[in-house]
């Protein structure tokens, strides 16, 4: 999708610095930092390890606006000379962007505003077709809708995957995705991105709806999903790798069945296993696994509807964050993997795993 260049990790706010904090010096509220943390003091005093929690692993933040914009080459020619083609209805469009408002747009209404510039110019060129007198206002006008045209991509990049609204969405001083949330949650921005990945294959042709023009945008500018999303990968790679360090420091300097019988510690063990894991903490992780695969499938939705070649900055921040073969993805699946082991080998030298009953 991106470049894979490594890129470096840039440290952001966590929720909470240190592991060993009480949770209430979290802030905000973090209910499935709560219950990763409980997890893992449950398994820490029944396992009974000296053992120093690991600080939590950092999260790339989403590239300032430099590193994700395009430059935008400027129009040279002036327009005022189009105002006198009444019959084009271009003096109305020339009028909203010279207004004081239209000398600020948002990069998505001027992404509006230059569409129907070219749609309207382009039916100003077949009208002045036969109009000898203006041959040359028309020769000056196609090259300015060439130009446009040239450059429209650029404003289509700098309003969707460049723009401020994507990246407050993916702002991480934020609590993880809740638990009891987690499954349905992001439905509403990836059905934006999509819509928007869409209306880019379709800009500057008569068939783009502009109907409810800035609806996605609104979306992705009040959501927090995808920063939750990240969070919750942050917090389950930690927890579960907290986890295998306690259980294999626990193997190694104690086994938790030394005769190859369950004991006392074994069984409470597997307890937590059987009853916590499975009912809050297996189910949590699901959830934010398919949250964060939707979530990747509509972003390579939205950059595939791209025509340009993404700013270097954002294509190795999207390669380490924005896909599965992304190191902060991989992460997880490592954790996840060395839990699960961890976890095995306990009920293997125990007699608890389901074979050996």
């Amino acid at each position: 999708m991106f470049s894979d260049r490594p890129r470096r990790i840039a440290p952001v706010l966590l929720i909470c610095l240190v592991v060993s904090l009480p949770m209430a010096g979290c802030a905000p509220e973090d209910p499935a930092a709560a219950m990763l943390e409980e997890y893992r003091s449950r398994i820490a005093r029944v396992v009974d390890v000296d053992l120093e929690p690991e600080a939590m692993p950092p999260l790339a933040a989403w590239p300032r606006s430099r590193e994700r914009t395009l430059a935008v080459p400027p129009l040279r020619a002036g327009l005022g000379r189009f105002l006198s083609l009444h019959r084009c209805d271009l003096g109305s469009l020339i009028g909203e962007r010279s207004s004081q408002l239209g000398r600020v747009m948002r990069p998505n209404q001027l992404l509006s505003y230059e569409h129907r510039f070219l749609l309207a110019a382009e039916r100003c060129l077949i009208r002045l077709e036969d109009d000898p007198d203006r041959e040359a206002l028309r020769a000056d006008l196609a090259d300015i809708v060439a130009f446009k045209r040239e450059r429209l991509p650029v404003l289509a990049w700098n309003a969707t995957l460049g723009g401020s609204d994507l990246a407050g969405a993916h702002a991480l001083d934020v609590p993880a995705l809740a638990p009891e949330r987690a499954e349905l949650a992001g439905q509403s921005e990836v059905d934006a991105l999509r819509l928007l990945a869409d209306r880019l294959s379709r800009l500057g042709r008569d068939e783009l709806d502009m109907d409810a023009w800035d609806a996605p945008w609104e979306v992705l500018s009040r959501s927090a999903f995808p920063g939750r999303v990240r969070r919750g990968v942050q917090l389950l790679t930690h927890y579960l790798d907290e986890v295998a360090r306690l259980l294999e420091a626990r193997q190694a300097e104690r086994p938790l069945c030394p005769q190859g019988r369950p004991t006392r510690d074994a069984d409470i063990l597997v307890n937590v296993f059987r009853g916590y894991h499975a009912d809050s903490v297996q189910p949590y992780l699901v959830a934010i696994d398919g949250a964060q695969r939707r979530w990747f499938a509509a972003i390579d939705t939205l950059s595939a509807a791209q025509r340009v070649t993404p700013p270097q900055g954002f294509a190795e921040f999207a390669a380490e964050a924005l896909e599965p073969s992304g190191s902060a993805w991989q992460s997880l699946v490592a954790a996840r993997q060395r839990h699960t082991a961890a976890w095995q080998d306990v009920l293997d030298r125990c007699a608890l795993s389901p074979a050996a009953g």
